[in-house]
Parts: C-alpha cells; sequence; structure tokens
C-alpha cells in the first residue's frame, strides 16, 4: 500500500442516497474536502459510469458519494478508463459512504462518518482489491441470483423510509411471502457440474452485504477469490432463522448452506432468475462469475 495525499479530485454523487440523507451530508462533505474537489451529480441509472469513466482520465482520485449501487457504477467507469488506455495515470476509487448498506466501505473498514471518510479521501492510502465480472460486467461487493436479488428489487422499489438491516428485513419479509425457490445447475472452478434446488446464490468479494450481513466470514478483497454462499430449498418458515444465522457469520455449519471459494462459477435456473448486481437489479440468469484480482485501486485508513 502507499501513502497518498489527495490535492484534488472528482466526486460524483447521487442526489438521493440513503434515502435522503445525501443531501444533508454534501455540504459537511464539501467542507472537509475543500474547493479543490470538483462536485457532479448524477441525473439518470448509469450516469455514474459515464461521468467517472471521464473523470478518471482527468482526475487521480474519483471519489463516490453515495450507496453501493454508486459505489459500483463509479468503479465501473474507472475500469472502462483504465481499459482505454489514453490515460496518464490509474485513477483510484474514493467513497463517502452515504447509501441504505454501504457494505463496500465497511469491507473495507472504513469509517462511515463523514467527516472521517473524508479525511480517508485527502490523505489515506491506496490498497488494491479484487473486482468481480458478471456476464462481462464488473462487481465490486457482490453479485448473485434469486431471493437475494429479489429482495433488492422490492427494497429498491417499495421500501422508501427506512435505511440499513430494518430495510432489508422488511424487504425480506416481504418478499418472502410470494417468492419461490429453483432448480440450479453449478459448475465451479473443478469443472464438476452440480444440480440442487435452491433459495439463492450470492457472490462476494468481501465479507458483508446487505447492510453488514456477514454472509461471508473468511473472504477477503485481496485474496484473488471469491466467496459463493448458496441456500439451498428448505421450508419458508425455516428460512427466517437461516437469515439470522447469515446476519452474524454463524450460518456456515448449517446443512442448508454451501460455502465455495471460486476464480470462476457457472450458474444455470429454471425457470431464469433475476441478477443482484452491487445492489441493483437487472438482467437474467444463465451467469458466468469470474475474478480479476487486484485490479482495482481504493483509497482507506
Amino acid at each position: 500500500m502507499e501513502h497518498l495525499v489527495s490535492e484534488g479530485g472528482l466526486v460524483i454523487f447521487n442526489p438521493v442516497a440513503g434515502r435522503g440523507q445525501g443531501a444533508k451530508r454534501k455540504e459537511e462533505a464539501q467542507a472537509h474536502l475543500g474547493p479543490a474537489f470538483e462536485w457532479v451529480p448524477t441525473q439518470r441509472p448509469g450516469h455514474a459510469i459515464e461521468l467517472a469513466r471521464a473523470g478518471a482520465k482527468k482526475h487521480e482520485v474519483v471519489v463516490a458519494f453515495g450507496g453501493d449501487g454508486t459505489v459500483g457504477d463509479v468503479m465501473r467507469g474507472i475500469l472502462q478508463a483504465k481499459a482505454d488506455g489514453d490515460s496518464p495515470h490509474e485513477a483510484t476509487l474514493g467513497i463517502i459512504p452515504v447509501g441504505t448498506g454501504n457494505d463496500m466501505a465497511r469491507n473495507l473498514k472504513l469509517v462511515l462518518e463523514t467527516r472521517e471518510a473524508c479525511a480517508t479521501i485527502l490523505g489515506g492510502v491506496t490498497k488494491r482489491i479484487d473486482v468481480g465480472m458478471i456476464n462481462g460486467t464488473p462487481f465490486i461487493n457482490n453479485a448473485g441470483t434469486g431471493f437475494d436479488a429479489a429482495v433488492m428489487h422490492t427494497m429498491n422499489t417499495s421500501i422508501k423510509f427506512v435505511s440499513g438491516q430494518l430495510a432489508f428485513r422488511l424487504a425480506i419479509f416481504k418478499t418472502l411471502a410470494k417468492y419461490k425457490p429453483f432448480a440450479l445447475t453449478i459448475t465451479a472452478d473443478d469443472g464438476e457440474k452440480r444440480q440442487l434446488r435452491a433459495f439463492m446464490v450470492s457472490v462476494l468479494n468481501g465479507k458483508v452485504y446487505a447492510a453488514g450481513m456477514e454472509a461471508a466470514p473468511h473472504a477477503e478483497v485481496d485474496d484473488g477469490r471469491l466467496d459463493v454462499m448458496i441456500i439451498k430449498e428448505m421450508s419458508k418458515l425455516k428460512l427466517i432463522p437461516v437469515i439470522q444465522l447469515v446476519a452474524s457469520g454463524q450460518h456456515l455449519n448449517h446443512p442448508a448452506v454451501e460455502m465455495l471459494q471460486v476464480r470462476k462459477l457457472e450458474v444455470g435456473t429454471i425457470p431464469p432468475q433475476p441478477l443482484n448486481i452491487d445492489g441493483e437489479v437487472r438482467g437474467l440468469t444463465p451467469m458466468t462469475i469470474e475474478v480479476r484480482p487486484r485490479e482495482l485501486k481504493v483509497l482507506v485508513r
């Protein structure tokens, strides 16, 4: 890791991040960062990718001010700029967490408080972390399919006034009543194809997702592998206690939970299931998951 003193950069902010908290915290963050940082708002889904791609060619530090969806989009823009090959430098991602879950910040051991997050932007150290790929799209924190994607859709569309784990728990209960398990086919690094029935497949780059649920206690963001959690079919009454175990990282020995560490994973489902990509729901199975070791530079404490 290298110490980086940020003399300026670009901040891409989501005006509606954190269910209204973003607007309140923006002025505080601007005061801490100072005038050397340019602030640009996102105006539509995916806009942060475009802004980050252009900004990464001009600035050494590009900051995501928002939730995990914004962080993921800014990461994608930085990687696109890197792939373009016409930038004089490789941009570093900074994070000011202002979302509902803020799981990437948690996985990087960042302080969620605005002042401390800004201090990391101004004088933190750079760390190289892995990036996942799902059907050719990069993800920074998690991807998956099945129940967790359905929960994210519920939370993004109908959970409006709460945040953190309470928002996720409300979305879980709201989704569970109508959700059905599916036929799953998986092929991991060893090439063996397996078939089973499941509720969900979650692929994690770090230890936590869903506002701090410790789904992959042994994961590291820079180990060159992705951690996979499969929750198999069971009665819905039994699923709730399993999710509670996942929240505290106590699920590893449960018979309905399977954990894998992979560099590549092929997943097929019947019927097709929606995909969760860093908290955004887009596309359907089948999915191919791969890891790009230490592909991205981020600012940490």
